[in-house]
């Protein structure tokens, strides 16, 4: 059956990786990937745990762990990235591990936190820091 639908004459897109998530299941990576410069600061330095960040899409909290993984790249590199754990505003006080959020494949540029996939736009921002607490010294008499 002929379809009276008009082609259009434009390519198709060509999708490509936006995480490790999407390479391992065979999208094409182009290979260009985001990296903290030695001697940079990490994303583990610009962001703690009590810390509250958001992101570019909308979501964030109260951040509980920050923790460290490695990518194994096609290019023959080993590239560090981070993953954010938070939990929600409101249940950062007492959380179970059904309130728990990530933001996975994190890096620091400069004093951003991107993605480590470049063609990932995404970026992570810390909106507020948590409250060291001050040492009780008591005054002097």
């Amino acid at each position: 059956m002929r379809s009276h639908h008009k082609q259009s004459a434009t390519a198709k897109p060509v999708w490509e990786a936006h995480s490790t998530y999407t390479a391992e299941l065979g999208v094409p990576d182009r290979r260009r990937y985001r990296r903290t410069p030695p001697g940079s600061p990490t994303v583990a330095d610009l962001v703690r745990p009590g810390d509250m960040v958001s992101t570019s899409y909308s979501t964030g909290g109260v951040v509980i762990e920050v923790k460290e993984y490695f990518y194994a790249a096609p290019t023959g590199e080993t590239m560090s990235h981070f993953t954010i754990v938070y939990v929600p505003p409101d249940r950062a006080a007492k959380y179970r591990d059904c309130d728990h959020h990530w933001i996975n494949e994190c890096v620091a540029v400069g004093d951003r936190i991107l993605v480590l996939f470049e063609v990932n736009s995404d970026e992570v921002f810390v909106v507020d820091r948590m409250r060291r607490p001050t040492a009780n010294r008591p005054e002097p008499y």
